[in-house]
């Protein structure tokens, strides 16, 4: 049971209710009166759920470009491919004109290469611009954030550091509709409804790991989302995890591929029946063996999307099963890798609608592997890929069967721990109960810093878990030159 924040708050919004009607189908939210602290067993209706979901169905759907561009959209993904290089082109445009004119980063960039704010006319334009790493833009700091957007309006949020660098993000609010207009295609193409309920496994905090009395999941009954804690998911709460999303209801979920992986596990080995009609995975690469349980598991169908932290590329995969590059998300360049395997290239992207911190030609740091045939049934003229084998690593355990995945794990050392300034980091795990966290410290990293991360790691990491610092120069990288963030030595 948590402890009551009020004793109550009522609703009496007439604009919050009018949408609330609108997006649920609800008679009437308004002098809704939710009480906090009481037994809350089938459905779970706290104030923190009410405000927070009516905040995401504004800023989502409703005060943004959502609409325009879910129904732009709709239309765009049948264009043919020259139709669809002139929007590339003329995004790439607006997008290099904006920089230069609002962008300081950019406006230095663009003139010490001679690059001009007009002078985009082709894709072979933007090789005139250098490739950016992550270490470039966190080295820029607010040189590279558009001084076009007060700093007030702008939402801050972070990379999960799953290829071994951490990296602040700022969003202007118009491109969060528009995030949301292109995960609601990808939903779409997976059949799902767009009012369907779901459920979300993945960094969302719902409560401490030392937490142990209080729930770990929330229901927004505006959005219709059950939002659960990856960070707590193990061989021992994932049946609770498991029934949790058959007491609401849910057919569709989302999630981490190891937290997905562990509740599956969970039903096959008590034999818990949990009917799924689509699962969309995420942030995480889902090995074959994963794929197999889950399968398994639920025998339903199973759809995994790419897309950034940094916002400037998207890969969806269709109803046919073919991964598609979307060309109306951003320009993607897959560029060959410098080995003996052709059928490998690096990601390097220029997103289109985060305006507020714009990257061109950014080095995301993963990697895709090309089919022989780039068609797909499906009919759509996007770039087809076999594979994505990047955000790959191994998976932190601990003795209470908690299994945390890259992504989780970078939430916690970063997102949560709000640590800045780590150029570069590596898990190690060489015992069941012990990891050690290298790290290569940026040139404003500080005492604070370090802190932070430990802060973290005591609060959301398992309490089975013994975890050490280590400032080193350089992690250890693979034969082809990527971090693994993480690396299981047990």
């Amino acid at each position: 049971m948590r402890e009551p924040v009020f004793d109550e708050v009522t609703i009496v919004s007439p604009a919050i209710n009018a949408v609330m009607c609108r997006a649920t189908g609800v008679l009437n939210f308004s002098w809704a009166t939710v009480r906090i602290g009481e037994p809350q067993e089938e459905v779970d209706m706290d104030a923190n759920a009410i405000f927070n979901g009516a905040a995401h169905l504004l800023v989502k759907r409703y005060a943004g470009p959502f609409w325009r561009h879910r129904r732009w959209l709709e239309m765009t993904q049948w264009l043919s491919r020259e139709e669809l290089e002139n929007i590339q082109i003329e995004q790439l445009r607006k997008l290099v004109e904006h920089c230069y004119t609002t962008v300081p980063f950019y406006t230095h960039l663009m003139d010490e290469h001679g690059i001009k704010q007009n002078g985009i006319q082709s894709f072979k334009d933007m090789e005139l611009f250098p490739i950016l790493n992550k270490q470039a833009v966190v080295k820029a700091g607010l040189s590279i954030i558009s001084i076009k957007y007060p700093k007030w309006t702008l939402r801050k949020g972070r990379t999960s550091g799953s290829t071994g660098t951490p990296m602040i993000v700022y969003r202007n609010l118009s491109s969060l509709g528009t995030e949301h207009a292109f995960v609601k295609r990808q939903w779409d193409w997976a059949g799902v409804g767009f009012r369907e309920k779901s459920a979300w496994i993945f960094q969302r905090v719902v409560t401490s790991s030392k937490d142990k009395m209080q729930r770990l999941y929330e229901y927004d009954p505006i959005m219709q989302e059950l939002t659960m804690s990856a960070f707590h998911c193990s061989a021992k709460t994932a049946i609770d995890y498991a029934k949790c999303i058959k007491r609401h209801g849910i057919e569709v979920v989302v999630g981490y591929p190891s937290s997905l992986n562990l509740i599956a596990k969970a039903c096959l080995d008590t034999g818990y029946k949990l009917d799924l009609r689509v699962i969309i995975s995420t942030w995480e690469a889902m090995t074959a063996t994963m794929k197999e349980t889950i399968t398994k598991a639920f025998g339903c169908k199973i759809f995994d999307f790419y897309g950034s932290g940094e916002r400037v590329a998207a890969i969806h995969k269709c109803e046919h099963g073919g991964y598609h590059v979307i060309p109306e998300y951003g320009y993607t360049e897959l560029i060959p890798l410098n080995n003996d395997e052709s059928d490998r290239f690096k990601i390097v992207s220029t997103g289109f609608w985060n305006k507020a911190m714009p990257l061109i030609r950014y080095d995301i740091g993963d990697v895709v592997i090309m089919p022989e045939n780039c068609s797909c049934n499906c009919g759509r003229e996007y770039t087809v890929i076999k594979s994505i084998i990047g955000k790959e690593g191994d998976v932190i355990r601990s003795p209470s069967g908690v299994e945390l995945g890259v992504t989780a794990v970078g939430q916690i050392l970063f997102t949560i721990g709000e640590a800045n300034n780590i150029m570069e980091t590596q898990l190690i795990q060489d015992a069941i109960d012990h990891i050690t966290v290298e790290y290569v410290p940026g040139a404003a990293f500080s005492k604070n810093d370090l802190l932070e991360m430990r802060k973290s790691t005591s609060r959301f990491m398992p309490n089975d878990l013994v975890v050490d610092f280590r400032e080193v120069r350089a992690v250890k990288r693979t034969p082809m030159g990527k971090i693994r963030p993480i690396v299981s030595q047990i």
